[in-house]
């Protein structure tokens, strides 16, 4: 393989509703019944699979939830030659897993996790943020949460991509705790770097811990921007996962601009040129 086919060849998806104009004031956003316009917009984008996105509060109406919703996902995806690899739940950011609600809101995990196999996703993506935060202090409640989780995935081809905002040292300690291979990390450049400005290292402490990865970047006050405008140094980035030979796709969750498929389209070329800069950086 050359070198411009290693950069070309890397898959790229976007969160489900990044690719359509929301409600005033909506960043992430299921995009009800334009959903289908999404995969359509993604092949021509040459973007790869959509992640699909299941709400902070449940909606009925989101395919995922149904037989037959998940069918025309199957459907649309077939059509439009996108693959179907990655789900994340929202819910548990509104819904404590660890709270007085937590059977219901397992409950839910559990079902999102059968959606999840049964439209064969590789990857789940679990937000620990704001209500299901993980700390320090929580970790240890949370470890045999994920162990549940992971005994239910076990034996599929799908792997538990946790998100926190811990400290790499801390959150990689968490996932030897856990000690199961389904259990790994998504790594989120925008949400991370508010808190934590040096990602290259942290990227090279996870290591293969990380098995997805999020692209964005945000300002010191965590507004979400183009890619390059805000803290998040991309090229250091894209050096480190060169570094950690991560071979993974690369996830836009990105800000949409003011056209979300020309903003698509710039940030695409961008993470190529970043890619290509990273790659002759380590071969020189």
């Amino acid at each position: 393989m050359t070198l411009d086919d290693k950069f070309f060849s890397r898959k790229f998806g976007i969160v489900q509703g990044r690719l359509t104009v929301p409600p005033e004031g909506c960043l992430q956003w299921f995009p009800q019944e334009k959903w289908r316009e999404e995969f359509t917009s993604a092949e021509k984008l040459g973007i790869s699979f959509i992640e699909l996105l299941s709400e902070r509060d449940y909606n009925s109406h989101n395919p995922v939830w149904t037989p037959s919703g998940r069918e025309e996902i199957r459907s649309v995806a077939k059509t439009t030659q996108r693959i179907l690899y990655s789900n994340c739940t929202d819910y548990i950011i509104d819904h404590s897993l660890l709270g007085s609600d937590a059977e219901q809101v397992k409950q839910h995990v559990r079902e999102f996790l059968d959606a999840s196999m049964d439209l064969g996703c590789s990857v789940a993506v679990f937000p620990l943020l704001e209500e299901s935060n993980l700390t320090s202090e929580s970790a240890q409640e949370y470890i045999s949460v994920m162990q549940e989780f992971a005994r239910q995935v076990r034996g599929s081809d799908m792997t538990i991509c946790i998100e926190s905002l811990m400290q790499a040292s801390d959150l990689k300690q968490f996932l030897e705790s856990i000690d199961d291979p389904s259990v790994k990390c998504v790594f989120d450049t925008g949400n991370r770097v508010v808190n934590h400005q040096d990602l290259a290292s942290e990227i090279q402490l996870l290591g293969d811990w990380i098995k997805h990865f999020h692209i964005k970047d945000k300002k010191p006050t965590g507004e979400n921007v183009l890619m390059g405008r805000g803290l998040v140094d991309f090229l250091s980035v894209f050096e480190a996962l060169e570094d950690i030979n991560y071979t993974g796709p690369l996830v836009f969750e990105t800000t949409r601009g003011t056209a979300p498929l020309v903003t698509a389209n710039y940030h695409m070329k961008t993470c190529h040129f970043l890619m290509h800069e990273a790659s002759n950086a380590k071969s020189s």
